[in-house]
């Protein structure tokens, strides 16, 4: 636009010059223009400064030097102001946008009283009666009018289209995660299916191993049968939430109840790590059970498996009428930067092969993004990862 401004100018000038016979003021002219085409070859290596409008301000100095050398009110190009506030409308704040249109009224206003005339055939075109007087007066007004509407309106349709595309890509996220949802109901429709099988055959093996295993094989045997059974369970579970819909209901429940619930999902070793932190003013929140469960104990379980030492594991738990908060605070070594960026990604792991599939965070995540809440791993100054999920009751209403 700018270099078509350059050409406009020229052109009109020649034209002014050439057809109507107008004294041009070419030394100023030739300046203005000048400016444009060094500043058109300038800007495009500064790009932060034309985004904060500095070409627009530029633009506004080198147009009143070019009008007030060529007529001022007189000059019917004085309406490029209006395109310079409607650029401005579009691409500032509202604070330089409205400083940008004061300053275009004011140099019009300038204009008004105080100009160099236009000369044809000798002499000066001047309003030479009444009535070309108040046209040019209301030129003035009409302009100021003009001025604030464009700016007022056009910046807000400009936020409004912002507001849509924002919107848009909201959903266009929101559309890739259902996706990964999706993703993850196939496979671990396909693990049910695959693993139903192979369950039944060593929970049947078991339960003939336990009626003749030996004494000193017993207890393997039993263990070997609870650990098929609870597998057994998990899918089952697995087909009533996904499989039927039925999901997961939700309980009142407070950090106390689900810490004991917690407990018997994990591990002796990892049991002993765990440093229960809570409340005195603990509530209840009504909340899905076993899906904050299985959260709690994931998060705690990467934290194990993060810090190889023996160092205290901290769980935080907070619940009131509304929402309940957990943080789980570990000692291990710091993630790589990408790492701890891509940790809730689904299908994303640091582990060995074999070790883990990467969905153990991102179950957290969809739960997070399920009860309206969020998920945030960060490393902190003291040189610890801080896990820190935050989710709402469905049934409470603000």
């Amino acid at each position: 636009m700018r270099w078509l401004a350059v050409l406009g100018q020229l052109l009109a000038a020649l034209i002014a010059w050439w057809y109507y016979e107008v004294s041009m003021p070419w030394l100023p002219v030739s300046l203005v223009i000048g400016t444009t085409i060094i500043s058109n070859f300038i800007f495009p290596r500064y790009p932060r400064a034309v985004l904060r409008g500095s070409s627009l301000w530029l633009d506004v100095i080198l147009l009143t030097i070019l009008i007030y050398h060529t007529g001022g009110p007189h000059n019917p190009f004085t309406s490029f102001y209006l395109l310079h506030i409607a650029l401005a409308a579009m691409t500032l704040s509202a604070r330089n946008l409205w400083c940008l249109v004061i300053a275009c009224i004011s140099a019009y206003v300038l204009l008004f009283f105080h100009h160099q005339p236009v000369i044809l055939d000798g002499m000066e075109i001047e309003s030479g009666c009444a009535s070309y007087s108040w046209h040019l007066q209301g030129m003035l007004i009409a302009f100021i009018v003009t001025a604030a509407f464009i700016a007022a309106f056009v910046s807000r349709m400009h936020r409004i289209l912002l507001e849509q595309d924002a919107a848009l890509e909201s959903a266009r996220i929101q559309a890739e995660k259902n996706a990964h949802f999706a993703a993850l109901a196939t496979l671990s429709a396909g693990v049910a299916h695959e693993l139903g099988s192979p369950l039944a055959t060593i929970s049947l093996a078991s339960s003939e191993l336990l009626r003749s295993a030996a004494p000193d094989a017993y207890e393997d045997a039993q263990l070997i049968h609870e650990q098929a059974q609870r597998c057994r369970s998990i899918l089952d579970q697995l087909n009533e939430r996904n499989t039927l819909g039925i999901g997961d209901p939700c309980t009142p429940i407070s950090a106390a109840q689900l810490w004991n619930s917690v407990q018997s999902h994990l591990p002796s070793l990892l049991l002993d790590r765990v440093r229960f932190i809570t409340s005195l003013h603990d509530q209840t929140c009504e909340l899905p059970l076993e899906s904050v469960v299985q959260s709690i104990a994931i998060l705690l379980n990467n934290a194990h498996q993060a810090d190889p030492s023996d160092a205290p594991i901290e769980l935080h738990l907070r619940c009131d009428a509304a929402s309940c908060l957990i943080e789980v605070i570990d000692q291990g070594p710091a993630p790589a930067p990408d790492a701890l960026a891509r940790a809730s990604d689904p299908f994303f792991t640091t582990k060995a092969p074999g070790s883990g599939m990467g969905l153990g965070l991102f179950l957290v995540k969809c739960l997070a993004l399920r009860l309206r809440g969020s998920f945030t791993l960060v490393r902190s100054e003291n040189n610890r990862t801080h896990a820190r999920l935050e989710i709402f009751s469905p049934h409470h209403h603000s």
